[in-house]
C-alpha cells in the first residue's frame, strides 16, 4: 500500500491526539471567597470587604492574606491587612486569620477614575494559594 506524505501525517496526527491525555481543569486547593460592596469604592470613604479561606469541605482554614492592586497587567501596589484600624495600611506582613477576616479599604484621590483589579492574595500552609480578582473604578 503505497502513502501520500498527507495521508502519513494524519495518520500521525491521530496517533498523537490519541496518546494525548484530556485536559481537565484544575480543581482549586482551597475554597477562597472575597465579599465587597455592591456599590464602587469612593475617594476617603471606608470601603468594607470579607474575605474567607475554607477547605473543599468546609471547614475553615488557617491562613494569610495580603492585598495586590493591578493596573494592566501588573502590579502597582502591595498592602496589608490591618482590621480594626479604619484604612490605615500600617502593617507590612501579611494578615493570619481562620476561616475569615473583615477589613476597611481607604482609597487615596490619586486612584479616582482609574479601573484597577483589587487582588486578595490566600494562602494557606499545605493547601496552596488562591489569588481572589475584583475589578474597581474608584469615583470621587
Amino acid at each position: 500500500m503505497h502513502r501520500t506524505p498527507f495521508s502519513l501525517f494524519a495518520s500521525a496526527l491521530l496517533v498523537s491526539a490519541s496518546l494525548a491525555a484530556p485536559t481537565v481543569a484544575a480543581t482549586p486547593p482551597f475554597k477562597a471567597t472575597l465579599k465587597t460592596p455592591k456599590t464602587q469604592p469612593k475617594v476617603g470613604k471606608l470601603w468594607d470587604i470579607t474575605v474567607t479561606a475554607k477547605s473543599n469541605s468546609g471547614k475553615p482554614l488557617k491562613a494569610s492574606a495580603f492585598y495586590q492592586f493591578v493596573f494592566n497587567g501588573q502590579v502597582v501596589s502591595t498592602q496589608y491587612p490591618a482590621p480594626g484600624t479604619k484604612g490605615v495600611g500600617i502593617r507590612h506582613s501579611p494578615w493570619k486569620f481562620t476561616g475569615h477576616f473583615s477589613d476597611q479599604l481607604l482609597f487615596p484621590a490619586r486612584s479616582a477614575g482609574i479601573p484597577l483589579t483589587l487582588r486578595v492574595v490566600v494562602t494557606s500552609t499545605g493547601h496552596g494559594t488562591v489569588k481572589l480578582n475584583h475589578n474597581i473604578r474608584v469615583s470621587t
